[in-house]
C-alpha cells in the first residue's frame, strides 16, 4: 500500500502455520491458500477500516454533545444525520460479503485481479484515514454557531465520497469494473 503502512498481505503471508505452508508446496491446494490468505488479508483490512469509521463516529458524537449542551438543535440534527450516515457505512464495510475460494465460487476472481482490488483499496482506506483526522480535531464554538455547518458539510461531502469508493469497490469485487 503505502511506504508508512504495512502490507496485510504480507503480515499474513509470514504468520503462516507449518500446516499452511505445506498447503503451498502442494500443487492442488496452493492456489485455494494463496486466496484464502487474500481474503483473510481483505478481512483484516475491512475490520481495520470499520474500526476507523466507529472512530469517525465516536469523534462526531463528542460535537454532538458540544452541539447539545449549546441547545443549537439544528446543528444537532445535522451532526445526528452524519452520525447515521458514517455508522451505516461502518456496518457495511465491517460485514460486507468476504466471498470464497473454493472450486466452485459463484464469482471467479483469478491472483491478479485479487491484488489489482487490493491496491485499489488504497484510495478507500486513504479517505476514511483523512476523515478521522478531520473529525478528530473539531471542536464546536458556541459563539458562532453556524461555523460548524461549513465543515459539516464537508464531512458529508467526505462520507459521500467514501461511500462511492465503497461501491466502486463492491463494484470491481463482483468483476464489473475489473473486466477482465
Amino acid at each position: 500500500m503505502s511506504q508508512g503502512n504495512p502490507d496485510i498481505r504480507q503480515q499474513v503471508g509470514d504468520n503462516r502455520g507449518i500446516a499452511k505452508k505445506l498447503e503451498l508446496l502442494i500443487p492442488g491446494l496452493r492456489g485455494y491458500r494463496t486466496k484464502e490468505d487474500l481474503r483473510a488479508s481483505d478481512s483484516l483490512l475491512r475490520n481495520q477500516m470499520a474500526d476507523k469509521l466507529d472512530h469517525v463516529k465516536d469523534n462526531l458524537q463528542q460535537i454532538r454533545k458540544q452541539v447539545a449542551a449549546n441547545n443549537d438543535l439544528n446543528n444537532l440534527t445535522n451532526v445526528g444525520s452524519l452520525i447515521a450516515q458514517v455508522q451505516t457505512l461502518s456496518g457495511e464495510v465491517r460485514h460486507a460479503a468476504q466471498g470464497y475460494a473454493g472450486w466452485v465460487a459463484p464469482i471467479q476472481i483469478n491472483d491478479d485481479k485479487l491484488n489489482k482490488l487490493y491496491d485499489y483499496d488504497y484510495s478507500f482506506v486513504s479517505a476514511v484515514f483523512q476523515l478521522d483526522q478531520a473529525t478528530g480535531g473539531m471542536t464546536y464554538d458556541s459563539t458562532s454557531p453556524n461555523s460548524i455547518q461549513v465543515t459539516l458539510g464537508g464531512f458529508v461531502r467526505n462520507v459521500a465520497d467514501i461511500k462511492q469508493k465503497w461501491s466502486q469497490r463492491i463494484e470491481a469485487i463482483e468483476g464489473i469494473a475489473l473486466g477482465q
